[in-house]
């Protein structure tokens, strides 16, 4: 039969505080399961198993357990869950962008709006005056010069 600790036992072993421990219990049922980490006496009372013992020991390397511990800064928290879901939309972004641009870029060439036909033609006219003309592809020159505004520089 296995070793079964109560939880101020469990503290002494752990050097975590009884009310970190019991905190914890609480608000993260999912990580302490009942019958692998803790079991209930005929009494009702959680007795903590070895594998019990081992979790909250790697609880304690990663978390710092203080007497204060049971109050979880909730800014930290937010702050923590803010950074991680920005950095996830950041690098969805930057990978999407490229794809999107040139879906964008080839939509603007087939049917372009008038608002992205006078920006083109923008373009196109200050590459001209520049004389960067060689750089454009040759089908947009034509295509959005013509019509649609003046034409004289």
């Amino acid at each position: 039969m296995q070793q079964l600790y109560t939880t101020p036992e469990a503290a002494k072993l752990t050097n975590i505080p009884e009310s970190t421990i019991r905190s914890w219990l609480r608000r993260y049922p999912e990580v302490f399961q009942f019958d692998i980490h803790v079991v209930s006496d005929e009494h009702g009372v959680k007795l903590w198993t070895e594998a019990g013992i081992e979790l909250l020991n790697s609880r304690r390397a990663t978390k710092t357990a203080t007497d204060d511990d049971a109050e979880i800064d909730a800014t930290d928290l937010l702050e923590t869950l803010l950074e991680e879901d920005a950095q996830r939309l950041a690098n969805e972004y930057w990978r999407l962008l490229p794809g999107r641009t040139l879906q964008r870029i080839k939509q603007m060439r087939l049917n372009p709006t008038p608002e992205q036909r006078q920006i083109v033609q923008l373009s196109v006219r200050a590459a001209l005056n520049a004389g960067t003309e060689h750089l454009l592809l040759p089908t947009y020159q034509p295509r959005f010069l013509e019509g649609g505004g003046d034409e004289t520089d």
